[in-house]
């Protein structure tokens, strides 16, 4: 299983990266154009798997810096470093009699390619797009649901086990831009991630899957490196 789980991982990254290499060779070079901003909005996550009775979402909060490279009319490669907020609440598992709540947090490099197309006179944009990110670690809390706030980080001796210390994340999406005459503005994002890594200790040594499923909701500034687009 974690063979599969590796493979699918590296085809996924792969491909990915295939087709932005592909669509930027065949772009006209005249057309270049590069964006950057911050991004920050709600997030909504749960667990998913065979280690997982029963779960409910939690809401967290993500952050972060993002560019975007406009390599022809309609196509666009996007790069970002972000800080996500995870997790699930009242987690119900056959190894646990109790129910127990986790608060996660990742450090994501998200990479995608957005189709982008115009509407309202030009005046907005639509995209959606698709792609991926390495995710890593960088905070886990755990606590029986009935108490009210974490005191105890994830670790060998907590339910659930250790965090894995990374995942890849498969990511699509859709998201509208208002864009102003100096190529700077504003936009919307809705995110949905898809965990393919086990990310409990405990799940993993008794065969078992835990999976993260993320949406994202963003708003985002935009702001032009190179000049109004073309």
């Amino acid at each position: 299983m974690r063979g599969a789980n590796r493979s699918i991982r590296r085809l996924t990254f792969r491909a990915t990266l295939g087709a932005i290499f592909f669509l930027a060779g065949v772009a006209s070079p005249a057309r270049a154009q590069v964006d950057f901003g911050l991004y920050a909005g709600p997030t909504i996550a749960t667990y998913t798997g065979s280690y997982v009775d029963s779960a409910i979402r939690t809401w967290g909060i993500v952050g972060g810096l993002w560019f975007e490279w406009h390599f022809s009319t309609h196509w666009s490669v996007e790069g970002a470093i972000s800080s996500s907020q995870k997790g699930a609440f009242e987690v119900e598992s056959p190894l646990t009699a109790e129910k127990h709540d986790y608060r996660t947090s990742n450090i994501e490099i998200p990479i995608v390619l957005n189709y982008r197309t115009g509407f309202a006179h030009e005046k907005w944009s639509f995209r959606a797009f698709a792609g991926g990110a390495p995710a890593f670690g960088a905070s886990c809390d755990v606590k029986p649901s009935t108490q009210f706030s974490f005191d105890e980080e994830c670790s060998a001796d907590t339910p659930g086990g250790e965090l894995k210390s990374s995942d890849f994340l498969i990511q699509f999406g859709i998201g509208a831009d208002r864009i102003f005459k100096g190529g700077s503005g504003f936009g919307f994002d809705a995110r949905y991630s898809v965990g393919t890594s086990n990310l409990f200790s405990e799940a993993e040594a008794n065969d078992l899957s835990v999976k993260n499923g993320v949406l994202d909701l963003k708003f985002r500034f935009i702001l032009p490196l190179t000049g109004p687009r073309p």
